[in-house]
């Protein structure tokens, strides 16, 4: 069913429970709205039958079990002061999830009417708008990498790592999310030297390369590292907005200069959505992502190590952050989780160059040093794009060899 929406936003619920699936639409739906008139001597007022959520269509695949519409009023919500908090508080913070009627519920998926997302700040790039930045077309695919390990680097062990993929052709670095500023590693020292690093390796390949420190702190410290990161040269920033927040992440979006993209790391999106049928589904968390600002998000690699990784999963979260959404910026995916020359091509296969491909220790490990894994991370795509076999391609090509024998 099709819904036109206004003044109303509509959330997909799926349940399961041994009572009747509309009648457990109708409690959700009024639970999370106005729940029962409260006067049993007079007639619900005009202002009470507004608030009221609506059931909309119910998808029942089994006794008790199936997905359901509710439409929610959007006079409920203070668009204007705090869009998210009401829609989260609506959809997920309230008794929703916790109701002993069912065994298991799961927020699949929202949508919102145009004066809503309005309220939303969104990407400040966009996909295009990174290409823009990079100075990379369509037509031509983007390596990242991540710093790994996390632990026991020094700012100029951290740099030297990036000078090292810099100049094998890696286009965007970012920190792993568990490097966390510590006093080994700290902000401001870190950040000054791989500007420094990525600086000299620009003098010799002509290539800007992106940059993005994970700057997590508690809110009150939040805005402080965001500016020590872009005082010292970040070209952009990082943030886990499962750690600080996704308040925190629109935060960064309304006050950063939108010159300065940001990647949204979504690392803790599994304890909401790993168990099938219950908690938050990854397509919530994208929209979310999207809607406050984040310009890149990850998705699993295929046939590599994190879960989400089947084919049907990542095409849906895609699919969210390319879909029509008023003014709302696309986001750029980001393709990670156990990227290497020999995963790379099924990867390559599902998104094509629609996305960044990134790769932590399919590169950095590499034999040879990090240069030489981002080296293999280009051969293993050319020999994707010219069609021919990987191993026999990689006996021209010695970094892709050594890279396959040791993956």
């Amino acid at each position: 069913m099709k819904y036109t929406l206004n003044d109303e936003f509509l959330a997909t619920f799926y349940i399961e429970t041994d009572q009747n699936l509309r009648t457990i639409a109708e409690q959700i739906a009024c639970l999370e709205t106005t729940g029962h008139w409260h006067k049993a001597d007079k007639k619900a007022s005009d202002l009470f039958k507004q608030c009221m959520g609506k059931v909309g269509e119910v998808r029942e695949t089994s006794p008790g079990i199936g997905e359901m519409d509710i439409l929610f009023p959007l006079v409920n919500i203070n668009l204007e002061e705090g869009a998210f908090a009401g829609l989260w508080l609506t959809m997920v913070g309230g008794g929703t999830h916790a109701l002993t009627a069912y065994r298991k519920s799961r927020l699949m998926d929202f949508q919102l009417p145009e004066k809503a997302l309005a309220h939303f700040p969104g990407p400040a790039f966009g996909q295009k708008g990174l290409r823009e930045l990079l100075g990379v077309d369509e037509e031509s695919l983007i390596i990242g990498t991540i710093i790994k390990p996390t632990a026991g680097l020094t700012p100029d062990e951290v740099a030297e790592i990036c000078y090292q993929v810099a100049i094998g052709g890696v286009r965007y670095i970012k920190d792993d999310e568990k490097m966390l500023n510590s006093s080994y590693c700290p902000l401001e020292a870190r950040v000054k030297a791989v500007v420094e690093a990525l600086k000299k390796a620009e003098d010799q390949t002509g290539l800007n390369v992106i940059y993005s420190p994970h700057i997590i702190a508690g809110p009150a410290h939040l805005m402080r590292n965001a500016e020590i990161a872009l005082k010292n040269g970040a070209s952009a920033l990082m943030v886990n907005f499962f750690a600080v927040g996704f308040s925190g992440l629109e935060m960064l979006r309304r006050n950063v200069d939108p010159s300065v993209p940001i990647y949204a790391h979504c690392g803790g999106k599994e304890a909401f959505s790993r168990e099938p049928g219950q908690g938050v589904d990854p397509r919530v968390v994208v929209r979310f992502t999207r809607l406050l600002g984040g310009d890149m998000f990850r998705v699993s690699t295929i046939g590599g190590y994190l879960v989400g990784s089947e084919p049907d999963e990542v095409t849906q979260l895609i699919n969210v952050m390319n879909e029509p959404m008023g003014n709302i910026k696309p986001l750029m995916p980001v393709v990670s989780g156990g990227l290497n020359p020999r995963t790379l091509a099924l990867n390559l296969k599902l998104v094509g160059k629609n996305a960044m491909m990134f790769a932590g220790t399919g590169i950095t490990t590499h034999p040879w040093g990090a240069k030489a894994g981002t080296t293999a991370l280009y051969q293993a795509a050319d020999a994707f794009w010219k069609g021919e076999d990987l191993d026999q391609y990689a006996k021209s090509h010695e970094e892709l060899r050594l890279a396959l024998q040791k993956s």
